[in-house]
């Protein structure tokens, strides 16, 4: 093409793969179904029309052209976490395939900075808003984020919540509480009888639920936990790492500390040793959400493995394809791992 040549334009690509404006539009913008937008036969086309005439999609045209940019924004409370870090690349994977991008945006944990962050939001004209944060059992706290979640809603954008919440948006969750039963009851078939938990801020639903279920577990084999020994800290390598300070006088009475994460469990792990306790000789550490580095480095580990990577493509499915229903729920599964072998539910 020289210099002087006009570029392309959507009409030429239309032309040349024999196809209309619209057709050629839908298989190169992908609408909300991204690349199932069309036929594979036609999408070949327009897509081979338009590399040889050199003509490629303006984002900034088509979120003028709609009104909206084609984007997700996808919200969690700490970037660094593995949790998150996880589900970012699987929105990630599931964005692509439906030709949107998606924008991270972090809490840090943080009430205020979590609505602030929603409020920021109505001027970026996302097509969906994904909200992967902890919810809590403060209404208030709840409340507010409603409140932001029905602006955005009410200005066009679409909402799914990730994780147990009562906040009445689309909602994947996955059953917690019911793999954390299971682990515990494997873990006293195994023999142990002396339990300590390591947990989230006991404001967390996700804290509680894990916490209430392996508590059930327990229970259903004839043990009770000493309020005592329940520690509810940060969800982090340093939250379980401080934990252990306060199971330190009653550490030789235990047979097994469980954390309900895998970070958590790294910092239990790090200071037991820096105390001198055996791991898993004297005391048995077990975490949630299954780090696959941990289970490399620590043969035998106990944990329970989460679909993180799954919560991005189910969120994306409720948000944009078509036929998804705006009450519905997704509901994953966790698997449990004891002692490195997945339990298979009777």
């Amino acid at each position: 093409m020289s210099k002087s040549a006009k570029p392309a334009t959507l009409a030429d690509v239309a032309r040349l793969a024999g196809v209309s404006v619209p057709a050629a539009s839908r298989a190169l913008n992908g609408g909300v179904r991204g690349k199932q937008s069309g036929s594979p036969e036609l999408r070949s086309r327009v897509e081979e029309a338009a590399r040889a005439l050199g003509y490629s999609v303006s984002p900034a045209a088509q979120a003028i052209k709609g009104g909206r940019a084609r984007t997700v924004a996808f919200i969690v409370g700490d970037i660094d976490d593995f949790g998150s870090a996880t589900m970012i690349a699987g929105i990630m994977h599931a964005a692509e395939e439906r030709g949107v991008s998606v924008a991270v945006r972090t809490t840090r944990d943080d009430s205020a900075r979590e609505i602030n962050l929603l409020a920021q939001l109505r001027g970026e004209r996302h097509l969906a808003v994904v909200m992967a944060t902890s919810r809590t059992t403060d209404a208030a706290r709840e409340a507010a984020v409603k409140e932001q979640l029905m602006v955005l809603q009410d200005h066009g954008a679409r909402i799914v919540v990730i994780g147990d919440n009562d906040l009445g948006f689309p909602t994947v969750t996955v059953d917690n509480r019911h793999a954390a039963r299971l682990l515990a009851e494997g873990l006293a078939d195994a023999g142990n009888r002396r339990f300590a938990m390591v947990s989230g801020p006991d404001i967390e639903v996700t804290a509680l639920e894990r916490v209430g279920g392996f508590a059930e577990g327990l229970a259903a084999r004839g043990i009770a936990v000493d309020e005592r020994d329940i520690v509810h800290t940060e969800f982090s390598r340093d939250g379980g790492y401080r934990a252990v300070e306060q199971l330190r006088d009653r550490l030789a009475e235990l047979d097994v500390i469980a954390a309900m994460s895998d970070a958590m469990a790294v910092g239990v792990i790090a200071r037991l040793r820096e105390l001198g306790v055996p791991v898993p000789a004297d005391i048995e550490v077990t975490g949630f959400d299954h780090v696959p580095m941990l289970g490399d480095v620590l043969p035998g580990f106990s944990t329970v493995e989460v679909p993180l990577e799954e919560f991005g493509g189910a969120a994306l499915a409720l948000a944009l394809d078509d036929g998804a229903d705006a009450a519905e729920t997704i509901a994953l599964t966790a698997t449990p791992i004891l002692h490195g072998t997945p339990l298979v539910p009777a």
